[in-house]
């Protein structure tokens, strides 16, 4: 490319492409699925249409496997499979979905499309989508079968301690989010906040916000891998995994050494509903790192409130009820940070995964320009993402009763719900999908 008009007819040509490229594949799926089981393939070919799409298509074995039994599930999720023609819902979001419904019955399928279809509009994030609908599809499940899959995941858990032949040691383990959570709380508070990289971007935190620090944990290597350098994005020195083995040395230095103070718990922040005070449903843990939020039953919630530090945010909707009233303080109340924090659960961005600790809270007017403190104008951020809205000219609106943030810029405009917001009741109106 020699000039500014031939990249954007390159990136418009980029998007026109996926979008055919989707559509296509949004027929091959539903055609799979017809013609599995149905003897066509081999009657026609002389071989199974698996094997068919192997030899004939270049298909490996888990693609060609996936593809048909998307088509299959998609026989009854027919909403989904409209969505997916339309472009609605993309191949990567059918292939979750379905894969999620694989365990449900059919008339629970039934269900779960009709709730995919009520909720599939451009104000979910794509992976946000997807994580509803498997929440959606836990809730559908018998409620002893999510026990079970729960006591799997904690009976689960380990740490593995390998020598290595330099004479260090290698740590890898695995747990689940209730054993995770005091030990990533710990690491954190130990290792401390992570610095901006750039001085303009701190200065620029500091002035529009708070850092939304110790609510939950921070992510590690993941962050670092997908800096492409073993640096995550907008950290200075180490990396994070880097202040982590550091934090963890010395908390285990200071236990040696009988230095005590309360132990590190699991902060659960509890959303309550007004409309639903009675409603016996389960929580969420809140950890520091990208992905969907854990689920827990309401009996795992309820035995882990001896063991863990709990704060409540009520709320109406998706608007937080219990703030302070300091809207011109020279800081963000405490109160407001974790009730902004409550609603977002990360960068609000469309389409940003970042979660609470990598992100500050954004006053969506400026104070400058007269903004205040209210949560009505207050969103999470990620630095990378604030940067992004400072430096490229992107304005944010928030609408209070659905905690929808719309970021526009020039012709485009993006949207994007609450991380967790779980998927609508079946049947309402899309007023923006066409009949």
């Amino acid at each position: 490319m020699t000039n500014s008009c031939s990249d954007a007819e390159e990136l418009g040509l980029l998007l026109d492409d996926v979008r055919r490229a989707e559509h296509h594949l949004a027929r091959a799926v539903i055609r799979a699925g017809r013609l599995a089981g149905s003897g066509v393939s081999e009657r026609v070919e002389g071989l199974p249409l698996e094997l068919l799409l192997g030899v004939a298509c270049r298909f490996t074995g888990a693609d060609r496997r996936t593809l048909i039994a998307a088509g299959e599930a998609l026989a009854d999720l027919p909403a989904v499979a409209a969505l997916f023609v339309e472009g609605a819902v993309s191949w990567g979001q059918v292939r979750a979905i379905t894969t999620g419904a694989k365990r449900l019955t059919t008339a629970q399928r039934n269900v779960l499309d009709a709730q995919v279809a009520a909720s599939a509009t451009d104000s979910f994030d794509p992976d946000d989508l997807v994580w509803a609908a498997r929440a959606a599809a836990d809730d559908l499940r018998a409620r002893r079968t999510v026990e079970r899959a729960e006591q799997r995941r904690r009976d689960a858990n380990f740490v593995s301690v390998q020598a290595a032949l330099d004479g260090g040691v290698r740590l890898y383990g695995e747990l689940d989010a209730i054993t995770g959570a005091p030990i990533l709380n710990a690491l954190d508070a130990a290792a401390g906040p992570p610095a901006p990289a750039d001085p303009a971007a701190a200065a620029e935190a500091g002035a529009e916000g708070d850092a939304v620090g110790g609510i939950g944990v921070r992510g590690g290597d993941a962050d670092a891998a997908a800096a492409g350098d073993g640096q995550a994005p907008g950290w200075s020195g180490s990396s994070r995994s880097r202040q982590y083995a550091a934090a963890l040395a010395k908390i285990a230095a200071d236990w040696l050494g009988g230095y005590t103070r309360r132990p590190a718990r699991p902060l659960l922040i509890a959303h309550v509903q007004v409309s639903d005070l009675t409603a016996s449903a389960a929580g969420t843990v809140e950890l520091n790192v990208r992905g969907p939020l854990p689920r827990i039953t309401a009996r795992l919630a309820d035995g882990l409130a001896a063991d863990a530090d709990i704060r409540a945010v009520v709320f109406d909707g998706a608007k937080p009820l219990a703030v302070s009233d300091k809207l011109t303080a020279a800081t963000i109340p405490t109160k407001t940070r974790i009730a902004v924090t409550a609603r977002d659960r990360g960068c609000r961005f469309p389409g940003s995964q970042d979660p609470p600790g990598h992100s500050d809270v954004h006053h969506l007017v400026h104070r400058e320009h007269g903004g205040d403190h209210d949560p009505d104008n207050l969103a999470l951020l990620s630095r990378r993402h604030h940067t992004l809205v400072h430096h490229h000219g992107w304005a944010l609106t928030l609408e209070p009763d659905s905690g929808q943030i719309t970021a526009t810029r020039r012709a485009r405009t993006w949207r994007s719900l609450p991380r967790g917001t779980p998927l609508a009741p079946p049947g309402r109106h899309d007023p923006d999908r066409p009949a």
